[in-house]
């Protein structure tokens, strides 16, 4: 029985694989469409509330402790300058994904589910990342504020699908603004996504947040990233 038992953990062939840091993991919400069928459409400030509220405890009541954390739609970035788990990625992903799963399904009142994934990252390379997905978050604001517009007009999901398809971002905010609704004043959070991280020994949620691309966005993020680098001559903002 036991040489039986040994064998079988020899299949445990993920259980070793370790990534280096820094790194991010992304936490997505699995089959979150039902789970918001009666949530405010386009956007509904009860459920990004709910999202930060988990992105903040992780802070304090995982045991995972991120740097900072960057959320938009069903979507939550953890960045870690040092990995946590001995850098074990099946450690880090279930963890993760665990975690937030419970938290929010407490938040919610029914139960969800969340996956994870890693991403190995240079210093250097976490502005640029967190200029990816604050473009992801446009272009989800603008999707989504197209596709419940054109719901309201009559059409059904798989055709109002269609005609996105065909059309460019600025084409729907165009659509958009035709029909009252100006995209670029819609609020910061809905556009830019929220942030949470560590400011003057607290943790705290960033509603308005800069463009990632800006100078004021990469001294933002900068300074986050600095203030949990040794304090030295050669620690400097990533560029």
């Amino acid at each position: 029985m036991q040489r039986h038992s040994k064998r079988i953990a020899s299949w445990e062939i993920y259980s070793s694989l370790k990534t280096r840091a820094p790194l991010v993991a992304r936490a997505d919400g699995r089959g979150f469409k039902k789970l918001l069928s009666n949530c405010k459409k386009p956007y509904d400030i009860d459920f990004a509330r709910s999202m930060s509220s988990a992105a903040q405890d992780i802070f304090s009541d995982s045991g995972l402790m991120p740097l900072l954390a960057y959320i938009f739609s069903d979507e939550i970035n953890l960045v870690y300058l040092e990995a946590p788990m001995a850098g074990r990625v099946e450690k880090i992903d279930s963890l993760v994904a665990g975690f937030l799963s419970s938290v929010l399904s407490l938040n919610l009142g029914r139960q969800v589910s969340m996956d994870c994934r890693i991403i190995s990252l240079s210093l250097a390379e976490i502005v640029d990342y967190f200029v990816e997905r604050q473009e992801e978050a446009w272009r989800n604001h603008v999707f989504s504020w197209g596709f419940y517009m054109l719901i309201e007009e009559g059409f059904c999901p798989a055709g109002a699908m269609d005609v996105l398809r065909g059309m460019k971002d600025n084409e729907i905010h165009e659509q958009a603004f035709q029909k009252g609704v100006n995209l670029a004043r819609t609020p910061l959070w809905e556009r830019r996504g929220v942030m949470v991280y560590r400011k003057d020994g607290l943790v705290v949620q960033n509603w308005e947040l800069p463009l990632f691309n800006s100078l004021e966005g990469k001294h933002f993020i900068g300074e986050i990233l600095t203030s949990s680098l040794p304090k030295s001559p050669k620690s400097s903002a990533p560029e």
